[in-house]
C-alpha cells in the first residue's frame, strides 16, 4: 500500500492559506481510499480519508474551517 500523490492545493479560510495535499491508496484487494493532509501549522496537521476526491472536497469545505475557528478559541484561552 503505497500513497501518491494526486493533487496539492491550498485553502483560504480568514484572510489565511493552508496546504492541501491529496493522496491515492490503493488497498490489497484493489480498492481505491483517497486521503487529504492538511497543514495548519508545521507541528499541527489534519488528515482525512474517503472514497473519492470529491467526498474529501466535502468534508474538507467543513472541518477545516471548523477546526481552524477551534484553534482560535484554544489560543484565545490559554492568553488569558
Amino acid at each position: 500500500m503505497f500513497q501518491k500523490l494526486i493533487k496539492k492545493t491550498n485553502l483560504d479560510v480568514e484572510e489565511r492559506t493552508f496546504s492541501v495535499c491529496y493522496y491515492e491508496t490503493r488497498k490489497m484487494n484493489g480498492a481505491l481510499r483517497y486521503s487529504a493532509e492538511v497543514v495548519f501549522h508545521p507541528r499541527d496537521h489534519m488528515i482525512l480519508d474517503a472514497d473519492s476526491v470529491t467526498g474529501l472536497e466535502t468534508k474538507l469545505a467543513c472541518l477545516v474551517h471548523a477546526s481552524f475557528y477551534s484553534h482560535m478559541l484554544a489560543e484565545t484561552a490559554t492568553s488569558m
